[in-house]
């Protein structure tokens, strides 16, 4: 927390020490990239923590420079929650060591509110993207026997077996909104925050072929995902 504190008042020193600009900045194509805190939502934020990751992205302005495309990366990464880091001992009991790991590529349409030669942008952000999510379990004590399906693993397993990583690529969707400050002729120092919805598999548990019981309920990896990001438009 007192790292994200000196984070926002970093941002906001710079932001205020942003130079004014009346004129308009011709460019029509603008690279950006930042980095900053992700924080994971729903049922997901509950086994990982707030995480961390970069971004980059390409934006073509239309003639208006009032609306523009973009097409971006970033890369997110998700320690696992302490509380999460011992397993149900109605599962078997142990501990696990884990991380989450997202790569975004995302396809937007962005609003701009003010007019091109405003000293501030406040601009809106939307779009489709393809999301390739991971889960790396690097640590690993138990039974074998362990179910929970934002760890993609439900039955009982080799205890050896439960090491790796495990996931592959969701659609989704992203949806938010930032402020870009001028400071400089074609340059800007950017604020902006969305909301990542991440549709995924459902896990199923696995039957005993011995009992043909199943361990546990298995579930939906479907995924909610907050970035702040702070970073630099040219």
């Amino acid at each position: 927390m007192r790292k994200l504190s000196v984070i926002v008042l970093g941002s906001a020193l710079l932001a205020l020490t942003a130079l004014p600009a009346s004129a308009q900045d011709d460019k029509s194509v603008h690279i950006n990239f930042g980095g900053g805190p992700t924080i994971p939502s729903g049922d997901i934020g509950k086994k990982f923590e707030t995480g961390w990751g970069p971004a980059v992205g390409v934006t073509f302005d239309t003639p208006s420079k009032r609306t523009a495309f973009q097409f971006e990366y970033a890369y997110r990464w998700m320690g696992i929650n302490e509380s999460e880091a011992t397993i149900n001992p109605l599962l078997g009991g142990g501990t696990l060591s884990a991380n989450h790991q997202t790569h975004q590529l995302d396809f937007n349409f962005i609003a701009n509110f003010t007019k091109p030669e405003a000293p501030a942008r406040v601009y809106a952000v939307m779009g489709p993207g393809a999301y390739y999510r991971k889960v790396e379990i690097t640590k690993y004590t138990g039974n074998g026997v362990i179910c929970d399906p934002y760890y993609y693993v439900c039955g009982t397993y080799p205890i050896e077996s439960v090491l790796g990583s495990r996931g592959g690529w969701d659609p989704g969707f992203n949806i938010g909104g930032g402020v870009g400050f001028r400071i400089g002729d074609g340059a800007e120092f950017t604020v902006e925050s969305r909301f990542h919805y991440v549709a995924g598999p459902k896990i199923e548990p696995q039957v005993n072929p011995l009992t043909g019981t199943k361990t546990g309920t298995g579930g939906s990896t479907t995924g909610y995902y907050i970035p702040i990001t702070f970073g630099f438009r040219f």
